[in-house]
């Protein structure tokens, strides 16, 4: 399996796209909304379910805290290849494989204009009074102060819809030559963009940085005062600098009133001057959270980095217990702040759990790609480490507690993969061989997900057994959406219980109630809880050993009663069962700690049954070379061809008949595109040969997240080239909504001839007649 590798070539007509940025409001002037979709994120912003109203004081404050985190590395920053380094410059452009990642978990991502010093303050001075202005850039006679130019504002407003990010952080580092005056100038301008952002693209953000103060000087105030909280009136939130002391938390709450929580108080993770912020009940801003990675070091990152931000698994574990020392301080991980917003998906949800990075890259189990690779559009939403497995055990029932075991962990891990380049591994901790069957039971998710009234509730999984005998199924707790009083008790309809027959294809997976919304006035207690109710699960596939389950709830599984209705019913965890039955499991001698790997989760989802969509699904067309930059070099002394170029493809969609077609043949809504990504291979065949794709015989070229793909030194043997020996790329589409990549029919390619190629010896061919099969 050869890995492939970027070749920049002089005599290539392309260059690999890098994250984009501006260097000064005249390239901002110039800019228009066209000509660079590798840098157009392409995954809009998923809802997050809202919590619901019950919860203590101590978890709705935390609930309220808002985070900013802002990004930092190494003292400075990286315009990397492909689109996945960000920039330090006027005007900085959120990575799309950033913003994609981000938004498929519900998270908004901005941009950054920032003037620094000096230097910049006529930059400071243009910003306000527009690219055309005629009069020197100073504060004369002839600056009118009372007028303020919005085209600055309106093209920062394209930008961030033409790129599809969600607002704009504002840093001015730089003091205003025109003073008070020229402050009140750019007060006007925040106030215009702020609005002009929630017209276009309601729910952006803008932020303001604590820098400059109402009359026009350069003075970080550290708190939220009368020389800032004008700016901070106009705009989203404002961002205090790092220093402040440790009372000023709680004055910048006073004066922000209301709106506390859109004062984010920053810290510094490298510690410099800043305090923990725990009384003031502002939100917090997170500059430079690589520290986990520059300080503490490669070796270990992950679990560090776990630790910053997670925590333990065990809250109650000692901190001083940590690896590395730095952990030893009295402040717990961001987690013990924050509370865990719901996994997005309000009638369907899909993870395959892989990081966007990895060691290989797995399609539908089989290993297509020996390396390394970092793909961010790929990531998919991750479990949360710190779920307690004893909080599923502490309600089971009777009947079950006997073999329902807690000797049970997971981790993410890089050595095997279902789709992408990671996989859950979860192992026992039993330490000893295993004489009697055992149920083991694995939260992994927090949703809010609606369970169907009216339809059927498909839960899946895919999972590859580490052991003989071990089969998995889905877990559930079903819950309501809301607070309910007086009545809206869930329970089980018994007259719709499964009838489980014992055969191969037929596994366990376990249902849970939870009433803890239930309100009875009789009862002193809010937490009642039914046991679990066992649910058979069904083999529905087969692929390189991972096997996809699934278990369907049928509408009238559960009874509502008195008041409340089972339109209100939502799936509120998600995770795995799995049965380990006699002697399967055998302690892992090779270890010190004895622990034994069960299985390996590759993916997991739960979607709500509604109507077929009247909607045709897009799908790829028209895949070709896009011109002047197919070069394909003849290297005869090594005997082989390698090529460059980008490949490029259009959407298209099928209509049927009865589809309603406006007077101008267009379709009279808008398509939405299905796709979350692309895969796309290359193929050596014959042209007089034409079978369809197959995974297992194709070379895995990577992943696009949009209609456009790079092919950077492929390389091909000249022996392996006969007269009629094409090159075919193909291009496989994959749904966002369940990650599955469309069937063999709805794969397009392109195909060019080899042979011409081979003809010279030594050289460059530049491009000839490209061959387009559709």
């Amino acid at each position: 399996m050869k890995k492939l590798y970027y070749h920049e070539n002089p005599h290539s007509k392309f260059s690999i796209p890098r994250s984009p940025y501006l260097t000064s409001l005249s390239e901002l002037s110039k800019w228009k909304a066209e000509n660079d979709e590798f840098n157009v994120a392409k995954v809009d912003l998923r809802e997050r379910p809202t919590f619901k109203n019950d919860a203590t004081q101590e978890e709705k404050d935390k609930r309220d805290c808002q985070v900013v985190v802002c990004h930092d590395m190494a003292g400075g920053y990286s315009e990397s290849f492909f689109k996945i380094g960000f920039s330090h410059h006027r005007i900085a452009i959120p990575p799309p494989q950033w913003t994609n990642a981000a938004h498929r978990n519900g998270v908004k991502v901005l941009g950054t204009f920032i003037t620094e010093w000096a230097r910049d303050m006529l930059e400071n001075e243009l910003w306000v009074r527009g690219p055309h202005t005629n009069v020197p850039l100073d504060d004369s006679e002839n600056v009118d102060r009372r007028i303020v130019s919005t085209v600055f504002a309106d093209k920062l407003v394209s930008m961030a819809m033409y790129y599809n990010f969600d607002g704009w952080f504002i840093n001015i580092e730089s003091p205003l030559i025109g003073g008070s005056l020229h402050a009140l100038q750019v007060i006007t301008f925040m106030n215009y963009l702020t609005q002009q952002m929630h017209k276009h693209k309601p729910g952006s953000v803008v932020l303001w940085y604590d820098s400059i103060t109402k009359e026009g000087t350069l003075s970080w105030q550290d708190h939220l005062n009368d020389l800032n909280y004008p700016f901070f009136d106009v705009t989203d939130g404002i961002f205090i600098n790092y220093t402040w002391s440790e009372e000023y938390p709680e004055l910048s709450a006073q004066k922000a009133g209301s709106r506390k929580r859109n004062v984010y108080t920053g810290i510094d993770i490298w510690g410099r001057n800043t305090y923990v912020i725990q009384k003031a009940k502002t939100s917090c801003a997170l500059f430079a959270p690589a520290w986990t990675f520059e300080h503490l070091g490669k070796e270990g990152f992950w679990e560090n980095d776990k630790r910053f931000w997670i925590g333990s698994a065990d809250k109650h574990e000692d901190v001083t217990s940590q690896t590395d020392q730095n952990f030893k301080d009295e402040g717990l991980a961001v987690a013990h702040y924050i509370v865990p917003r719901y996994s997005p998906g309000i009638n369907n949800f899909y993870t395959n759990f892989d990081r966007g990075c990895g060691y290989r890259f797995f399609i539908k189990g089989l290993n297509v790609l020996e390396q390394e690779w970092s793909h961010l559009s790929h990531q998919s939403i991750q479990p949360f480490p710190t779920k307690r497995i004893s909080e599923v055990l502490s309600n089971n029932a009777p009947d079950m507690s006997t073999n329902i075991s807690r000797d049970i962990a997971w981790s993410l891990t890089f050595d095997k993969a279902y789709n992408g380049g990671t996989s859950v591994a979860v192992y026992t901790t039993a330490g000893h061989d295993q004489v009697k069957t055992k149920i083991f039971m694995l939260p992994l998710y927090d949703l809010n997900v609606n369970v169907s009234p009216h339809g059927y509730t498909r839960a899946r999984v895919t999972y590859l057994p580490e052991h003989r005998g071990i089969v998995v199924g889905l877990y559930l707790k079903i819950g309501h959406n809301r607070k309910i009083k007086d009545g809206g008790k869930i329970a089980f309809n018994l007259d719709t219980k499964p009838t489980r027959r014992e055969s191969e294809d037929q596994k366990i997976s376990l249902i849970n109630l939870n009433n803890e919304s239930y309100v009875d006035e009789r009862s002193e207690s809010e937490n009642q809880y039914l046991p679990f109710q066992k649910f058979k699960t069904t083999t529905v596939s087969m692929s390189h050993n991972w096997i996809t389950a699934e278990v369907l709830i049928p509408p009238n599984t559960f009874s509502v009663s008195p008041t409340s209705s089972s339109s209100d019913l939502v799936v509120q965890e998600l995770g795995v069962s799995i049965i380990s039955p006699p002697h399967a499991v055998k302690s892992d001698i090779t270890q010190s700690s004895n622990v034994s790997t069960l299985v390996h989760i590759g993916q997991l989802s739960v979607s709500s049954a509604t109507l077929p969509s009247r909607l045709p699904e897009p799908e790829v067309q028209n895949v070709f070379w896009q011109d002047n930059t197919l070069l394909i070099e003849n290297l005869n002394h090594r005997g082989i061809l390698r090529i460059s170029g980008i490949i490029e493809w259009e959407m298209g969609v099928k209509v049927s008949e009865d589809r309603h077609i406006t007077q101008d043949n267009t379709l009279d809504v808008e398509i939405p595109n299905s796709f979350g990504y692309y895969y796309v291979y290359a193929e050596i065949d014959s042209a007089s040969q034409s079978g369809k794709p197959s995974v297992e015989t194709l070379t895995f070229l990577g992943v696009a997240d949009v209609s456009q793909f790079i092919v950077s030194g492929l390389e091909i043997p000249i022996s392996k080239i006969m007269e009629d020996t094409i090159l075919t790329i193909w291009v496989q589409g994959v749904r966002e909504s369940t990650g599955e990549g469309v069937e063999y029919e709805k794969w397009k390619k392109c195909s060019i001839p080899l042979f011409y190629y081979t003809i010279k010896v030594g050289g460059f061919w530049k491009r000839v007649e490209t061959v387009i099969l559709k």
